[in-house]
Protein backbone atom coordinates (compact mmCIF):
# COMPACT_ATOMS: atom_id res chain seq x y z
CA UNK A 1 0.00 0.00 0.00
CA UNK A 2 1.15 3.35 -0.68
CA UNK A 3 0.14 6.34 1.26
CA UNK A 4 -0.44 10.29 0.67
CA UNK A 5 -0.80 12.70 3.72
CA UNK A 6 -1.82 16.31 3.04
CA UNK A 7 -0.12 18.64 5.72
CA UNK A 8 2.86 18.11 7.89
CA UNK A 9 2.07 19.83 11.09
CA UNK A 10 2.23 18.12 14.20
CA UNK A 11 -1.22 16.02 13.11
CA UNK A 12 1.06 15.03 9.77
CA UNK A 13 3.66 14.33 11.29
CA UNK A 14 1.67 11.81 14.06
CA UNK A 15 0.15 10.12 10.96
CA UNK A 16 3.73 9.86 9.54
CA UNK A 17 5.24 8.16 12.45
CA UNK A 18 2.55 5.28 12.41
CA UNK A 19 2.30 4.50 8.46
CA UNK A 20 5.95 4.63 8.44
CA UNK A 21 6.27 1.84 11.19
CA UNK A 22 3.51 -0.28 9.41
CA UNK A 23 4.59 -2.99 7.06
CA UNK A 24 1.74 -2.14 4.57
CA UNK A 25 3.08 0.52 3.85
CA UNK A 26 5.49 0.62 0.97
CA UNK A 27 5.45 4.02 0.05
CA UNK A 28 4.69 7.72 1.85
CA UNK A 29 4.38 11.26 -0.21
CA UNK A 30 3.80 14.12 1.93
CA UNK A 31 2.28 17.23 0.39
CA UNK A 32 4.42 20.33 2.05
CA UNK A 33 5.78 23.22 2.28
CA UNK A 34 8.61 22.17 4.78
CA UNK A 35 12.18 20.81 4.47
CA UNK A 36 12.14 17.04 4.52
CA UNK A 37 13.87 14.43 4.38
CA UNK A 38 12.44 10.76 5.07
CA UNK A 39 9.42 10.75 2.91
CA UNK A 40 8.98 10.89 -0.84
CA UNK A 41 7.45 15.13 -0.66
CA UNK A 42 5.44 17.52 -2.71
CA UNK A 43 4.90 20.79 -2.65
CA UNK A 44 1.73 21.79 -5.31
CA UNK A 45 -1.46 19.54 -4.64
CA UNK A 46 -2.58 19.17 -8.87
CA UNK A 47 1.42 16.89 -8.70
CA UNK A 48 -1.66 14.37 -6.78
CA UNK A 49 -2.63 13.60 -10.57
CA UNK A 50 0.50 11.44 -10.84
CA UNK A 51 0.30 9.41 -7.82
CA UNK A 52 -1.95 6.41 -7.15
CA UNK A 53 -2.07 5.88 -3.44
CA UNK A 54 -4.32 3.58 -1.44
CA UNK A 55 -4.26 5.94 1.86
CA UNK A 56 -4.96 9.26 2.15
CA UNK A 57 -4.88 11.18 5.04
CA UNK A 58 -5.78 14.98 5.26
CA UNK A 59 -4.13 16.46 7.91
CA UNK A 60 -4.14 20.38 6.93
CA UNK A 61 -5.41 23.10 8.55
CA UNK A 62 -9.03 22.56 9.41
CA UNK A 63 -10.58 25.92 7.10
CA UNK A 64 -8.58 24.02 4.09
CA UNK A 65 -10.21 20.23 4.67
CA UNK A 66 -13.53 20.81 2.82
CA UNK A 67 -11.73 22.08 -0.53
CA UNK A 68 -9.23 19.48 -0.34
CA UNK A 69 -12.07 16.83 0.34
CA UNK A 70 -13.88 17.70 -2.78
CA UNK A 71 -10.94 17.82 -5.07
CA UNK A 72 -9.90 14.33 -3.41
CA UNK A 73 -13.45 12.80 -4.85
CA UNK A 74 -13.01 14.63 -7.94
CA UNK A 75 -9.84 12.66 -8.23
CA UNK A 76 -9.57 9.43 -7.14
CA UNK A 77 -11.74 6.76 -7.29
CA UNK A 78 -12.05 3.91 -4.51
CA UNK A 79 -9.85 5.11 -2.05
CA UNK A 80 -9.98 5.16 1.96
CA UNK A 81 -9.61 9.03 3.03
CA UNK A 82 -8.96 9.45 6.58
CA UNK A 83 -9.60 13.66 7.56
CA UNK A 84 -8.26 14.90 10.58
CA UNK A 85 -10.90 16.40 13.47
CA UNK A 86 -13.08 18.07 13.29
CA UNK A 87 -14.10 17.08 9.27
CA UNK A 88 -14.45 20.75 8.51
CA UNK A 89 -14.49 24.05 10.01
CA UNK A 90 -18.40 23.71 9.71
CA UNK A 91 -21.42 22.55 8.37
CA UNK A 92 -21.17 21.31 4.35
CA UNK A 93 -23.52 19.19 2.89
CA UNK A 94 -21.00 16.72 1.28
CA UNK A 95 -22.19 13.24 -0.13
CA UNK A 96 -19.55 11.40 -1.44
CA UNK A 97 -20.39 8.89 -4.10
CA UNK A 98 -16.36 7.41 -5.37
CA UNK A 99 -14.55 7.32 -1.92
CA UNK A 100 -14.65 6.52 1.75
CA UNK A 101 -14.34 9.15 3.75
CA UNK A 102 -13.53 8.92 7.59
CA UNK A 103 -12.62 10.94 10.79
CA UNK A 104 -9.83 10.52 12.86
CA UNK A 105 -11.92 11.10 15.85
CA UNK A 106 -8.96 8.36 17.74
CA UNK A 107 -10.28 9.25 21.58
CA UNK A 108 -12.68 6.23 21.05
CA UNK A 109 -9.63 4.27 21.25
CA UNK A 110 -8.86 5.36 24.74
CA UNK A 111 -8.78 2.39 26.73
CA UNK A 112 -11.13 3.73 29.25
CA UNK A 113 -13.74 4.96 27.31
CA UNK A 114 -13.52 1.11 25.39
CA UNK A 115 -14.11 -0.44 28.72
CA UNK A 116 -17.17 1.74 29.59
CA UNK A 117 -18.65 0.99 26.11
CA UNK A 118 -17.89 -2.78 26.28
CA UNK A 119 -18.55 -3.38 30.00
CA UNK A 120 -20.66 -1.04 31.44
CA UNK A 121 -24.58 -0.75 31.22
CA UNK A 122 -25.07 2.75 30.19
CA UNK A 123 -28.78 2.67 30.07
CA UNK A 124 -30.92 5.18 32.54
CA UNK A 125 -28.33 7.89 33.14
CA UNK A 126 -29.39 11.10 34.80
CA UNK A 127 -26.29 12.80 34.84
CA UNK A 128 -23.07 13.26 32.32
CA UNK A 129 -20.62 15.49 32.93
CA UNK A 130 -17.05 15.83 30.49
CA UNK A 131 -14.22 18.44 31.19
CA UNK A 132 -11.37 19.00 28.94
CA UNK A 133 -9.20 21.46 30.34
CA UNK A 134 -5.56 22.75 29.17
CA UNK A 135 -3.03 25.32 28.13
CA UNK A 136 -2.64 26.30 24.10
CA UNK A 137 0.95 27.38 24.05
CA UNK A 138 2.20 24.44 25.34
CA UNK A 139 0.10 22.20 22.73
CA UNK A 140 2.62 22.51 20.11
CA UNK A 141 6.52 22.40 20.49
CA UNK A 142 8.91 25.24 18.98
CA UNK A 143 5.44 26.45 17.27
CA UNK A 144 3.88 30.01 18.21
CA UNK A 145 0.28 29.09 19.94
CA UNK A 146 -0.97 32.60 18.52
CA UNK A 147 0.41 31.89 15.08
CA UNK A 148 -1.36 28.29 14.69
CA UNK A 149 -4.66 27.51 13.41
CA UNK A 150 -6.13 27.47 16.59
CA UNK A 151 -5.97 31.20 17.68
CA UNK A 152 -8.21 32.18 14.82
CA UNK A 153 -11.64 30.91 14.40
CA UNK A 154 -11.49 31.71 10.65
CA UNK A 155 -9.23 28.96 10.44
CA UNK A 156 -11.45 26.56 12.35
CA UNK A 157 -9.91 27.26 15.87
CA UNK A 158 -11.48 27.76 18.91
CA UNK A 159 -11.90 25.22 21.70
CA UNK A 160 -15.76 24.90 20.28
CA UNK A 161 -14.04 22.17 16.85
CA UNK A 162 -10.35 22.04 18.32
CA UNK A 163 -11.41 20.38 21.50
CA UNK A 164 -14.75 18.01 19.96
CA UNK A 165 -13.72 14.75 20.87
CA UNK A 166 -15.69 15.34 23.66
CA UNK A 167 -18.65 15.72 21.81
CA UNK A 168 -17.69 12.94 19.48
CA UNK A 169 -17.07 10.33 22.40
CA UNK A 170 -20.00 11.12 24.32
CA UNK A 171 -22.05 10.89 20.66
CA UNK A 172 -20.46 7.54 20.48
CA UNK A 173 -20.81 6.01 24.10
CA UNK A 174 -24.84 7.48 24.02
CA UNK A 175 -26.48 7.51 20.42
CA UNK A 176 -29.26 9.79 21.57
CA UNK A 177 -27.28 12.80 22.64
CA UNK A 178 -28.41 15.88 21.68
CA UNK A 179 -27.09 19.08 21.87
CA UNK A 180 -29.15 22.16 22.43
CA UNK A 181 -27.26 25.32 24.30
CA UNK A 182 -23.48 26.34 24.02
CA UNK A 183 -22.40 29.53 25.86
CA UNK A 184 -18.63 30.59 24.35
CA UNK A 185 -16.89 32.97 24.77
CA UNK A 186 -13.03 34.44 24.78
CA UNK A 187 -12.15 35.64 28.82
CA UNK A 188 -8.75 35.01 29.05
CA UNK A 189 -5.56 37.04 28.14
CA UNK A 190 -4.24 34.76 25.36
CA UNK A 191 -3.26 36.30 22.68
CA UNK A 192 -5.61 34.67 20.10
CA UNK A 193 -8.97 35.66 18.24
CA UNK A 194 -10.90 32.57 18.79
CA UNK A 195 -13.27 31.24 21.86
CA UNK A 196 -10.82 29.89 25.17
CA UNK A 197 -14.55 28.71 26.48
CA UNK A 198 -17.09 26.59 26.00
CA UNK A 199 -19.49 25.75 28.14
CA UNK A 200 -22.15 22.90 26.58
CA UNK A 201 -25.32 21.53 27.10
CA UNK A 202 -27.47 18.75 26.04
CA UNK A 203 -29.40 15.85 26.63
CA UNK A 204 -30.01 11.90 26.21
CA UNK A 205 -33.57 10.82 25.38
CA UNK A 206 -34.57 14.57 26.68
CA UNK A 207 -34.43 13.79 30.63
CA UNK A 208 -30.77 13.28 30.95
CA UNK A 209 -28.59 16.42 31.47
CA UNK A 210 -25.65 16.38 29.74
CA UNK A 211 -22.61 18.60 30.12
CA UNK A 212 -19.68 19.41 28.48
CA UNK A 213 -16.68 22.31 29.20
CA UNK A 214 -13.94 23.07 26.92
CA UNK A 215 -11.23 25.74 27.81
CA UNK A 216 -7.93 26.46 26.51
CA UNK A 217 -6.47 28.44 29.42
CA UNK A 218 -5.69 25.84 31.83
CA UNK A 219 -2.33 25.06 33.24
CA UNK A 220 -3.41 21.94 35.00
CA UNK A 221 -4.80 19.32 32.71
CA UNK A 222 -7.43 17.78 33.06
CA UNK A 223 -9.92 15.57 31.00
CA UNK A 224 -12.84 13.67 33.06
CA UNK A 225 -15.69 12.05 32.27
CA UNK A 226 -18.58 11.60 35.04
CA UNK A 227 -21.83 9.44 34.94
CA UNK A 228 -24.34 9.23 37.29
CA UNK A 229 -26.72 6.40 36.85
CA UNK A 230 -30.64 6.14 38.02
CA UNK A 231 -29.96 3.24 39.98
CA UNK A 232 -27.31 4.88 42.13
CA UNK A 233 -24.28 3.37 40.15
CA UNK A 234 -21.52 6.10 39.38
CA UNK A 235 -18.55 6.33 36.82
CA UNK A 236 -15.30 8.40 37.63
CA UNK A 237 -13.17 8.41 34.15
CA UNK A 238 -9.43 10.61 34.89
CA UNK A 239 -8.68 10.24 31.28
CA UNK A 240 -4.95 11.62 31.49
CA UNK A 241 -4.53 9.26 33.71
CA UNK A 242 -6.44 5.85 32.57
CA UNK A 243 -8.06 5.74 36.10
CA UNK A 244 -12.13 4.65 36.22
CA UNK A 245 -13.74 4.77 39.72
CA UNK A 246 -17.22 2.58 39.79
CA UNK A 247 -19.22 3.36 42.58
CA UNK A 248 -21.95 0.51 43.12
CA UNK A 249 -24.48 0.42 45.85
CA UNK A 250 -22.18 1.18 48.86
CA UNK A 251 -18.58 -0.79 47.14
CA UNK A 252 -16.30 1.01 45.11
CA UNK A 253 -13.80 -0.24 42.85
CA UNK A 254 -10.91 1.51 40.95
CA UNK A 255 -9.68 0.26 37.74
CA UNK A 256 -5.85 1.38 36.61
CA UNK A 257 -5.65 1.00 32.63
CA UNK A 258 -2.97 1.15 30.19
CA UNK A 259 -2.02 5.24 30.48
CA UNK A 260 -3.34 6.96 27.25
CA UNK A 261 -1.18 9.04 24.81
CA UNK A 262 -2.18 10.13 21.75
CA UNK A 263 0.26 8.20 19.36
CA UNK A 264 -1.09 4.64 21.20
CA UNK A 265 -4.81 5.50 20.42
CA UNK A 266 -4.39 6.83 17.00
CA UNK A 267 -2.13 3.07 16.33
CA UNK A 268 -5.39 2.03 17.56
CA UNK A 269 -7.28 3.27 15.55
CA UNK A 270 -4.78 2.39 12.47
CA UNK A 271 -5.02 -1.13 13.29
CA UNK A 272 -8.62 -1.57 13.04
CA UNK A 273 -8.73 0.32 9.56
CA UNK A 274 -6.13 -1.91 8.20
CA UNK A 275 -8.18 -4.87 9.67
CA UNK A 276 -11.34 -2.87 7.64
CA UNK A 277 -13.02 -3.26 11.11
CA UNK A 278 -15.19 0.55 10.92
CA UNK A 279 -17.01 0.25 13.50
CA UNK A 280 -15.68 2.44 16.17
CA UNK A 281 -14.05 4.81 13.64
CA UNK A 282 -16.06 8.11 13.01
CA UNK A 283 -17.69 7.59 9.74
CA UNK A 284 -18.24 10.38 7.66
CA UNK A 285 -22.28 10.96 8.18
CA UNK A 286 -21.26 10.75 12.24
CA UNK A 287 -18.23 13.61 11.67
CA UNK A 288 -21.25 16.29 9.79
CA UNK A 289 -23.70 15.40 12.31
CA UNK A 290 -21.67 16.33 14.69
CA UNK A 291 -21.28 19.96 12.86
CA UNK A 292 -24.97 19.50 12.45
CA UNK A 293 -25.69 19.94 15.98
CA UNK A 294 -23.28 22.38 16.67
CA UNK A 295 -24.83 24.86 13.75
CA UNK A 296 -28.33 23.92 14.86
CA UNK A 297 -27.84 24.70 18.67
CA UNK A 298 -28.48 27.72 20.51
CA UNK A 299 -24.98 29.80 20.86
CA UNK A 300 -25.03 32.60 23.58
CA UNK A 301 -22.09 34.83 23.98
CA UNK A 302 -22.04 35.76 27.24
Amino acid sequence: MDALIIGFGSAGKRHAKILKSNKKIKKIYIKTNQKIKSYNKFIFIKKINKLNPDLIVVANETYKHFSVCKFLEKKFNNKLILCEKPIFDKFHNFEPKKNKFFVAYNFRFHKCLQYIKKKVNLDNVFFVEAETSSYLPLWRKNIDYSKSYSAFESKGGGVLLDLSHEIDYLRWLFKDLKISKIFQKKISNLDIFSNDIALIFGSINKNTLVKIKLTYFNKLPRRHLSICLKDGGQIYLDLLNSEIKLFNKNRKKTLKLEKYSQLKTSKDMYTEIFRKNFKNICSLKQALDLLKQIKYSKKINF
